[in-house]
This record gives structure tokens, sequence and C-alpha cells, in this order.
């Protein structure tokens, strides 16, 4: 009986505690019964025990480090383009409650938006993209509460590509690769 009295009290620990302390880095929205309240600063807020829920996130500068991804630029290049995105949350309230899994939105917008461009670009023009690509991404990502600081290209190399196609008679991959790069 005090084993289950004791999981209930760790569980719900945040929950039973009449106040909330948010982090200087951090910053929070209180909801009650689901219904956006009020945004809070870094301190100690008071909140009422079970019927206030607190969402919190990080509002300084962040990195996030995207997978590489194959493109083919329009002169016909295959290459593969790595890049970071800088950012830091603007808005708290539209940033929580707008979308989910923010990481993973800006991520895949960014990778979007990089691919529209080179796409659209020369190989011997890629170099000097980053300011392009950071603009276009803030403006886009910006009804969503975050502010982009930078986009950087990391990574970025012409390659050759490699096809698998599955050969279905005789079920086994057949590799077939494009003439010489230029």
């Amino acid at each position: 009986m005090f084993d289950r009295i004791l999981e209930f009290i760790t569980r719900f620990w945040k929950d039973l505690l009449p106040f909330v302390i948010i982090e200087h880095w951090n910053e929070a929205l209180i909801l009650r019964f689901g219904k956006f309240k009020k945004l809070i600063k870094p301190g100690i807020h008071f909140k009422i025990p079970f019927f206030d829920s607190v969402w919190e996130t990080i509002i300084i500068t962040q990195s996030i480090d995207m997978n590489p991804q194959s493109i083919t630029t329009a002169d016909g290049k295959n290459i593969v383009v790595k890049g970071i995105i800088r950012y830091k949350v603007d808005d708290v309230k539209t940033y929580l409650t707008t979308i989910s899994q923010p990481h993973d939105v800006l991520i895949d917008t960014t990778q979007g938006i990089i691919r529209q461009i080179i796409e659209d670009t020369r190989w011997d023009s890629i170099y000097e993209l980053d300011s392009i690509l950071t603009r276009k991404v803030s403006s886009f990502v910006k009804r969503w509460g975050i502010r982009v600081e930078k986009v950087t290209l990391t990574d970025l190399a012409q390659i050759q590509s490699i096809r698998i196609i599955q050969n279905k008679e005789e079920k086994q991959n057949v590799f077939t690769m494009p003439e010489n790069i230029n």
C-alpha cells in the first residue's frame, strides 16, 4: 500500500506542487483545463495543482545538425549537401501551440528550401547560398515563432550516384551507374 502511494507521489510530483520554477534560459505557458492562461518568464510562479499544466521550452540560441541530402543542380550535377540551422524561439506561445515536433518541422522545412534553391542553381554558384538560405528559411518559419539566425552549408560535394534496382524475375539487386561526373 505504501509503495503505491509513493509511486503516485513520484509520478505526479510536479502536478502536486502549487508552484513552478522556470530557469533563466526557458519560458513557459500555463494552461488551465487545457486552455491558454498566460505566458511565464524565468522565476517562480504559482499554479493550481492538477488544474494548471506548464509547457516549458528553451528560448536561447540552439543548433540543429541536418542529415546529408542528395540533390541535382540546375546544370545536372549530382551533389550531397549537409547543413546546420542556428535558431532561437521568439514567440513561445506560437512555438508551443502551432506545431508538433518543432525540431523535425524546422529540419524538414529547411531541407525542402535547400532542395528548391539548389535545384534552381548551377554548381559553380552554390558556394554563395548561405545568406539566401538564411533569409528564405527565416521568413518561412517566422509564422511558428522561430527566428533563424543562420543556415550554414557545412558539407558540399559533387558525387556519382548509384541506383539500386530490384530485378523481380531473378529476385536480386542490379546496380546501375551513370556516366562519369564532370
